[in-house]
């Protein structure tokens, strides 16, 4: 089999991953969307995040057999910056 095919195949690790959209106070510049982001990558579990600072989230995949939702919040809170709620859309 080569790559392309491998690569089509389900992880099993896959059912455990997570997506959700945090929202963040606090952001006035990039360095602030660096900082949040190694934060979240640093985390064990985390998978990807991307941070979109003009509308203050971050959007995270992680694995929630190793992390949860308010582990990502204390992130935030170490690092300065305070988790809000997500408007609905």
């Amino acid at each position: 089999m080569d790559r392309t095919n491998t690569e089509n195949i389900e992880h099993p690790d896959h059912s455990f991953l997570e997506s959700d959209v945090i929202g963040i106070e606090g952001m006035t510049c990039d360095k602030c969307v660096q900082t949040i982001e190694n934060a979240f990558r640093d985390q064990d579990g985390v998978k990807t995040v991307k941070v979109d600072r003009r509308r203050a989230l971050a959007e995270v995949t992680f694995d929630k057999r190793k992390v949860h939702i308010a582990d990502l919040h204390e992130t935030l809170l170490r690092h300065g910056y305070r988790p809000k709620a997500v408007p609905a859309a």
